[in-house]
């Protein structure tokens, strides 16, 4: 880690990450084992970010993202959105097909804005939000050909 860096902020940014891509939620042990950190930095760092609303424990015991995550995306998606959706919208009702913008991050295809077209009888439904690995579809194909 760069010195300029905070290693306390890194560790907590960690946490959220491996909690997000968690199917179910992690205990604090299970996130110490993830993320090679002792448990009790896991634990305060748990704290803090439940005190932030950032995750929530539930009865089992397991971790998982909190309001706070949703209600910062949702100040991104907007931004991202208002670009795109003109130009998806027209191409959508061009094509009588949904399109999609899909951005990578890493080894992974996030679709980040889908526009149905407004009319069509078939369509291909996709979840905003949706995270695939880049080689699974043909967003991630494209951009891997590239």
């Amino acid at each position: 880690m760069a010195s300029e860096t905070s290693q306390t902020l890194d560790r907590g940014l960690s946490v959220l990450e491996a909690i997000a891509e968690s199917a179910d939620g992690l205990t604090v042990t299970e996130l110490a084992q993830t993320l090679g950190i002792g448990r009790t930095v896991v634990y305060r760092l748990v704290v803090t970010l439940e005190q932030h609303a950032f995750l929530r424990r539930a009865s089992d015991g397991k971790c998982r993202l909190g309001l706070a995550v949703l209600t910062m995306g949702r100040q991104v998606q907007p931004i991202v959105r208002d670009v795109a959706l003109p130009a998806l919208r027209l191409l959508s009702d061009a094509v009588g097909a949904t399109a999609h913008l899909t951005i990578v991050e890493g080894t992974e295809a996030l679709t980040a804005v889908v526009v149905e077209p407004t009319r069509s009888d078939v369509h291909v439904a996709y979840r905003m939000g949706a995270r695939q690995p880049l080689e699974s579809n043909a967003a991630g194909r494209a951009v891997l050909a590239a």
